[in-house]
């Protein structure tokens, strides 16, 4: 791209932010909600503005431009999932920081998201910190900071810097983005969803929002409906951010997941199928196998599951997609070694609760009861409202002999969401009513 098609591009914008406020003012008025604005396909650009970056960056590299350029590279990654963008945008954010060092808040930040999306949040908390003593006002540094605590289990000091950023602003998209994370994994689910449609509303409100944001906001308020049960909703905020995003590789695995829990197998084998042609996640894939399996093509859910393995072995970027794959083998039963071993990698790098809850799953699995039942104890510290991960600790207590906790997470499972997995809900149904015959029957074995 050359200076004279950027600069056609930016007027381009400018013009479209200058109408913009004059329709909302007309329609919003008959709106309960502010109107949300056209969807703007900026990732059609995408390509041609980091070529036109990197030129930049080549001809005259200096702080601002090569942040700038690092920032395309993360926003290419989120509508891609391509992982050597992550990489590209860690190294010339950090060109960026060398060649101002002090004082270069954006810098910080940019990295910061680069590491966290590479899983490795410890440094990505250091350097959103930076960016927060740069700038003590930044809201989006806070957020920052806060999301990273939450991601490495650290959910009182989460607390106290969202409680702080929430003084100065109540309508902020990516401080209410980072509260429904927190909300959510704390047991405040409702909450979380009233953070996200905040949020939602404010970025649909945006006309240069990027339109990956857009779709992945919906994405998020359809995670939350469907952790609350409310499959019907879930599936309409999954469609909102393919018709805002068609390519969006998340809100195809969202609805492969909620069609794979209600046993809509062909729906489900095909969403998936979606997805994975997109970015061959193991979670996604993981559906798509199960999918296929259950409408009896086991040659092709060998062959998907063969996959899974592979990235396992070969394709798993920094360890970006352990969770998914420790979960995987765990519930399939497979390599129980592995699983173990991918779950505790997982939880030296971001010691949350799902962190705690796979690496208890895997050693259930393995027959390893003792280390399960400590680890399932610190998955259900924060009374996260998530009916799988409740399940596993219902099962884990009830294969250890405590029955009266199994019972109680194996209702709250059920109570979250019936039809939170195709297989696991039946079973913590049956478990239910052995547990209810067993003591009718004075406690005698299950």
């Amino acid at each position: 791209m050359n200076l004279r098609t950027g600069a056609v591009l930016a007027a381009t914008a400018l013009v479209a932010l200058a109408a913009w406020p004059r329709f909302v003012a007309t329609h919003v008025a008959q709106a309960s909600v502010a109107t949300p604005a056209p969807v703007v396909a900026d990732y059609l650009q995408r390509d041609r503005l980091i070529a036109f970056y990197e030129d930049a960056v080549r001809r005259r590299p200096d702080q601002i431009v090569t942040r700038l350029l690092a920032s395309q590279y993360l926003q290419r990654f989120r509508e891609t999932g391509d992982a050597g963008d992550l990489l590209r945008g860690e190294h010339i954010a950090r060109q960026s920081l060398a060649l101002q060092p002090r004082f270069n808040a954006g810098a910080e930040m940019t990295l910061a998201s680069s590491l966290a999306s590479l899983h490795r949040f410890r440094e990505a908390l250091a350097h959103a910190e930076n960016a927060r003593l740069i700038e003590p006002g930044s809201i989006a540094a806070a957020a920052q900071v806060a999301s990273a605590l939450v991601e490495l289990g650290r959910y009182d000091e989460a607390a106290h810097v969202l409680r702080s950023a929430r003084r100065a602003s109540m309508d902020d998209a990516g401080l209410a983005a980072a509260s429904a994370r927190f909300d959510e994994v704390t047991g405040k689910l409702a909450a979380a969803r009233r953070s996200i449609e905040l949020a939602t509303i404010v970025t649909d409100s945006i006309i240069d929002s990027p339109a990956e944001s857009r779709a992945w906001l919906h994405f998020r308020a359809g995670e939350l409906a469907w952790s609350a049960g409310n499959g019907d909703a879930a599936e309409r905020q999954f469609h909102e951010a393919l018709a805002i995003f068609p390519r969006y590789q998340r809100a195809h695995s969202g609805l492969a997941r909620l069609y794979w829990s209600e046993r809509r197998w062909p729906e489900a084998r095909d969403a998936a199928t979606r997805g994975a042609e997109l970015v061959p996640l193991p979670e996604t894939l993981g559906y798509e196998a199960d999918a296929q399996r259950a409408l009896g093509d086991a040659a092709a859910a060998r062959a998907t599951e063969d996959a899974i393995i592979a990235i396992a072995r070969i394709g798993n970027t920094g360890g970006i997609n352990d969770r998914a794959l420790a979960i995987y083998f765990a519930d399939h039963r497979l390599r129980p070694d592995d699983a173990i071993a991918i779950a505790r990698r997982d939880a030296a790098a971001r010691d949350d609760v799902f962190a705690e809850d796979a690496l208890a799953w895997a050693l259930l699995r393995a027959g390893r009861c003792t280390g399960a039942r400590v680890a399932a104890r610190n998955a259900v510290r924060a009374g996260t409202q998530d009916a799988r991960l409740q399940y596993h600790a219902g099962v884990i207590a009830m294969e250890c002999g405590d029955r009266a906790e199994a019972a109680r997470r194996l209702r709250l499972a059920l109570e979250l969401n019936p039809q939170f997995h195709p297989f696991d809900a039946d079973d913590a149904r049956r478990r239910l009513a052995r547990l209810r015959a067993a003591d009718r029957a004075g406690g005698g074995d299950l």
